[in-house]
C-alpha cells in the first residue's frame, strides 16, 4: 500500500482504498499586525527593554522612570516617511515581538497580547509558519511603517509559496496559489492600507484583509493623550511623562480625527495643526497627518477583501470642545458626534439652528463610523472594548472563517443597543475607590462585574452594581478599590453576550 504525506497534515496515511479527506485549512499565508502599544520594543544598540517588557515601569513606585523619555521621537524619526525606509532605515529602536502581556497607558487604556489571534489563525493554516506576526516601532508614522510591512510581507509570502509548492499534498489540499490575508488591529489597520498602497503587486497578491477596530476617520483620543492637562487627574507624574512623550510622535499624530469634532457650541470645525500644538501636540506632525487625511478623502485606496469588525455599544468618545484650566487649553471629551448631508453641511435642528448631536458610541476609543473605511468593506460588529478585541471570541471566530474563505455571516447584532463596560480612561491611584460602569442594561440583575488582577491572576470579589443618580443615560455603577498597585482586568458579564472585559491601571500615588 502507499501512503500521503510525510507526516502531520496531510502526513503518513496507509491508503486504504477510501479517498482521504484532508482538514478544513487555508493555503493562504497570514500576517498579524498590532495596533500602538502593540509591538514589544528595545534600545537597538544596548538590548535594553523600552516598551511591553515588565510592567512594573507602570505600576511601581518610580512608575515611567526613564523610559518615557527613551521612548521619545528624535528628529530623524519624526521626519521619517517611505522614502526614508527605502533609503536608509531607521536603527535607534527594535521591535522584536508582539505584545505578550496585557499593558495599558492613560487614555489609550488597556491592551491584551495578540497571542490568541496568532493561535485562532495558526489552527486553520496548513502549517503554524504560514502566520507571521508583524511587530513594528508603532512610535514612527504610518507611512514608514507600511513600507516596513510591504517588505516583511512579500518576504514572507515567496517564503511560504516556496514551503508549498515542495510539498505536493499541501498544493493538492488547497488548489491554488497561497496569497496574503492581513489581521490588523487598530493602527495596524491603517499600517496595512499604507503598505498596499505603496505596494501594487503585493495588492494584488492579497485575498483579504481584516481590520478590526481600525481608526479610518481618527480619534479623539489620540488628542486627549496629547493634551492630558486633565484637572485632578492622578497621578500626575505618570500623566506628564506621557504627554511629553506622545508630543513627538508621529504614530500617535497619525490617529488625529480627520472628522468634524471641535464642537463650538453653533458649529463644528475640523483640527487644524495650530489646535492640535495649542492642545498639546506637535503643529508639524499634525499638518502631515490631517493632509493624508485630505488625500484620502480625495483619493481613496479600498483594500482587497476589506472585512471591517468593529466595536460598538460602548461609551466612546467621539469629539470634544476646548476649555481653559489654569492657564491652559484642555481639551474635553464628548459622548456625541455630528452628520453632514450628501452636500457636506452640518445637520441641524431645524427649530434652533443648532448641530443635531447624536451618541454613534463604538468600542470605547474608536466610534463606530471611524472604524468604516468609506463603504466598499463588508462589515461585522461585536461588543467589546477595542483594547481588547483581538482575544474577542467572536472576533476570533470571524478571523477563523475569513481565513478559510467561509461566507460572511450575518450581522452580530441588530443595533447599538446592548451593553456597554466604561472604566476610568486615566487609571487610578492607589487608595482612592475607581468608578466603574456598565451601560445598556435594565437592571443590575442582568450582569454582574468581577475585578482580577491581570498580572497574577488573583480574583476579587464580585461588585455591586447599582443604578447611578449622576448619569442619564441609566448606567450602572460599582466602586472597587485596589488593595495593591497592579494592572486589573474589569470584566462584564451579561446574559446571551459574550463577556466585556477592559484593562485598568492602578498607579502608586505620587511622590
Amino acid at each position: 500500500m502507499g501512503s500521503l504525506g510525510d507526516g502531520g497534515f496531510g502526513g503518513a496515511v496507509p491508503y486504504s482504498g477510501v479517498p482521504p479527506v484532508f482538514e478544513d485549512r487555508t493555503p493562504d499565508a497570514c500576517v498579524v499586525v498590532p495596533g500602538i502599544m502593540g509591538s514589544v520594543l528595545e534600545d537597538a544598540a544596548t538590548g535594553r527593554p523600552l516598551w511591553g517588557v515588565d510592567l512594573g515601569t507602570l505600576t511601581g513606585a518610580s512608575a515611567g522612570g526613564g523610559l518615557f523619555g527613551a521612548l521619545r521621537a528624535d528628529e530623524s524619526e519624526r521626519a521619517a516617511d517611505a522614502d526614508t525606509f527605502r533609503r536608509a532605515p531607521l536603527t535607534r529602536v527594535r521591535a522584536t515581538g508582539l505584545l505578550a502581556k496585557p499593558w495599558w497607558l492613560p487614555v489609550l487604556e488597556g491592551l491584551d497580547p495578540y497571542g490568541e489571534a496568532v493561535k485562532a489563525l495558526r489552527e486553520v493554516t496548513l502549517a503554524p509558519e504560514a502566520v507571521a506576526p508583524f511587530p513594528y516601532d508603532w512610535r514612527l508614522a504610518v507611512a514608514y511603517n507600511g513600507a516596513v510591512l510591504a517588505r516583511a510581507a512579500r518576504a514572507h509570502l515567496t517564503g511560504w509559496r516556496e514551503r508549498v509548492a515542495a510539498r505536493p499534498e499541501w498544493r493538492a489540499a488547497g488548489g491554488r496559489q497561497p496569497r496574503l490575508l492581513f489581521a490588523a488591529h487598530s493602527m495596524g489597520g491603517l499600517v496595512v492600507r499604507a503598505a498596499l498602497e505603496q505596494d501594487p503587486e503585493l495588492a494584488a497578491d492579497t485575498r483579504a484583509v481584516v481590520t478590526v477596530g481600525t481608526p479610518f476617520l481618527g480619534s479623539v483620543k489620540s488628542v486627549l493623550t496629547l493634551n492630558l492637562l486633565h484637572a485632578g487627574a492622578k497621578p500626575a507624574r505618570l500623566l506628564r511623562q506621557v504627554q511629553a512623550m506622545a508630543a513627538t510622535l508621529p504614530g500617535v499624530h497619525d490617529l488625529l480625527p480627520g472628522y468634524r469634532c471641535l464642537d463650538r457650541g453653533l458649529d463644528v470645525d475640523r483640527l487644524t495643526p495650530s489646535d492640535v500644538a495649542r492642545l498639546g501636540g506637535d503643529e508639524h506632525l499634525a499638518a502631515r497627518s490631517l493632509d493624508e487625511h485630505t488625500r484620502r478623502w480625495e483619493h481613496p485606496f479600498a483594500m482587497p477583501g476589506h472585512r471591517a469588525i468593529v466595536g460598538e455599544a460602548q461609551p466612546t468618545v467621539q469629539t470634544l470642545d476646548e476649555q481653559q484650566y489654569a492657564g491652559h487649553a484642555v481639551a474635553v471629551g464628548r459622548h456625541h458626534s455630528f452628520d453632514a448631508g450628501e452636500d457636506g453641511e452640518l445637520v441641524r435642528d431645524p427649530a434652533t439652528g443648532i448641530p443635531a448631536r447624536r451618541d454613534s458610541r463604538g468600542d470605547g476609543t474608536v466610534h463606530t463610523p471611524s472604524a468604516q473605511a468609506g463603504g466598499t468593506e463588508a462589515r461585522t460588529y461585536v461588543f467589546g472594548q477595542h483594547g481588547t478585541l483581538m482575544r474577542h471570541d467572536d472576533v476570533l471566530r470571524q478571523l477563523r472563517n475569513i481565513a478559510l474563505e467561509r461566507p460572511q455571516g450575518p450581522r452580530l447584532s441588530g443595533t447599538s443597543a446592548g451593553p456597554g463596560l466604561e472604566t476610568p480612561q486615566l487609571g487610578g491611584s492607589f487608595g482612592q475607590p475607581l468608578i466603574l460602569h456598565a451601560t445598556g442594561l435594565d437592571t443590575p440583575a442582568r450582569g454582574s462585574l468581577t475585578v482580577r488582577s491581570a498580572t497574577t491572576g488573583r480574583m476579587g470579589h464580585p461588585l455591586t452594581l447599582r443604578r447611578d443618580p449622576d448619569r442619564t443615560d441609566g448606567a450602572l455603577a460599582a466602586r472597587f478599590t485596589a488593595d495593591a498597585p497592579d494592572l486589573y482586568r474589569v470584566t462584564l458579564d451579561v446574559e446571551d453576550h459574550v463577556p466585556i472585559t477592559q484593562l485598568v491601571l492602578v498607579s502608586p500615588p505620587d511622590a
